[in-house]
């Protein structure tokens, strides 16, 4: 095993790549077996050809945006995250790309400050927010800004984070966007979004769908004030799409989704109804909705589960998974392949009747930690921030 594998390096990766890819243990015990293992594993062509062989990273966990508690991730593998700072009392704004998305207030600096979480390493990067009225709204998204990266393992690279604000006063919304390889922020892009009162407010995360990030607005018991805020990544341009009575009817409680095929969807729930919007473009660019079948939740819930209308807490991008909470837990929904019952994710989560709370999955393809030396395994030490080596993560694992 000492020696280095040669000739069946190739049948060794065939065999390593296809351990199931939602049980990350597998792959740092691997790593553990010896040196030449452990060098294949941290290369950029096994991580290459791993990503081809799987395609779509698996959720490894999901955190949820409760302001009263604080953060927590809830694993849905063996996967365990490097936690951040325990100093503050953070929320949850968004996760995309291997990245969590924190916000808390800073007492020192009298402001809410942003930071971005990696759960893989626990590093932090933390950034300012730009000023704002005390009347103003505002939500943040994080996104890879790497070139032609296919967003399964891009936790080293640059990174973006795009920043809307609702200005009560002007009426108007403003979207920036901070680099991480520049450290500063853009000029802001505007677009008028009309009178609005107190209550309007951001409805569930942000998604990414082609070139684009999407915010839905929500007005209060208003239905008709509905509507989804665009970013254009490309362009830089805010523009708001005001959606039809019809669709708007559905429910009070909608939440945006993006399919397998990358089209932008909004799903609906209504007792136990579910029905999902989805958008289509023609070839001459016209816009128009799509509706597909109407679903019965009902029927696919446990009998001891029926009682109480579901809600909507999230979905996960590129898929066409959402996921939904009862008053016995929370469950995931995948519209492609309904089965009953419905896989539940967690027992501990559940309905709340004074808080609406949303669930942010965390995808992304694990990989073990490359030595510290090459040739050497590091010494089984963990700093403050989370940082250890390959048997320390195992024992993290282990716990679980």
């Amino acid at each position: 095993m000492a020696a280095e594998l040669g000739e069946i390096e190739e049948l060794v990766e065939e065999i390593l790549i296809r351990l199931p890819k939602d049980e990350p243990g597998n792959l740092l015990r691997s790593s553990l077996a010896c040196k030449p293992w452990r060098d294949l594993l941290a290369s950029h062509a096994f991580r290459r050809h791993h990503g081809d062989f799987h395609r779509t990273p698996p959720m490894l966990g999901f955190l949820r945006d409760w302001p009263e508690l604080s953060i927590e991730f809830f694993p849905t593998t063996d996967f365990l995250a490097r936690g951040p700072d325990p100093q503050h009392q953070y929320t949850v704004e968004d996760c995309r790309h291997g990245r969590v998305l924190l916000r808390y207030f800073d007492e020192d600096e009298d402001m809410p400050l942003l930071v971005v979480w990696d759960p893989m390493t626990g590093s932090e990067t933390v950034l300012g927010t730009l000023k704002m009225s005390e009347k103003a709204r505002s939500f943040a998204s994080v996104i890879c800004a790497a070139d032609s990266c296919r967003h399964g393992d891009c936790h080293s690279g640059p990174f973006g984070v795009v920043f809307v604000i609702l200005h009560r006063e002007e009426e108007v919304a403003t979207a920036s966007v901070y680099s991480s390889e520049t450290g500063s922020w853009s000029s802001s892009a505007v677009t008028d979004v009309g009178t609005f009162e107190d209550e309007i407010h951001f409805s569930m995360p942000s998604v990414l769908a082609g070139d684009a990030l999407y915010f839905l607005l929500f007005r209060g018991q208003d239905v008709e004030g509905c509507s989804i805020l665009k970013y254009d990544l490309g362009t830089s341009c805010l523009s708001e799409i005001h959606l039809s009575e019809e669709m708007q009817d559905a429910s009070d409680n909608p939440i945006l989704m993006v399919g397998e095929d990358g089209r932008l969807g909004i799903a609906h729930l209504f007792f136990f109804g579910l029905s999902v919007w989805w958008r289509e473009v023609d070839p001459d660019g016209v816009v128009s909705w799509t509706q597909r079948r109407d679903i019965d939740l009902e029927t696919l819930l446990p009998a001891s589960d029926s009682i109480v209308s579901p809600e909507l807490v999230g979905s996960m991008e590129g898929t066409d998974i959402i996921f939904a909470t009862t008053n016995l837990g929370t469950y995931e929904i995948d519209l492609k392949s309904l089965k009953s019952p419905l896989k539940m994710l967690s027992s501990k989560l559940c309905q709340h009747p004074d808080i609406k709370w949303t669930l942010f999955p965390y995808v992304s393809f694990y990989y073990p930690p490359a030595p510290a030396v090459a040739g050497v395994v590091a010494e089984a030490s963990s700093d403050e921030a989370g940082h250890g080596n390959e048997e320390a993560e195992v024992s993290r694992i282990e716990e679980v």
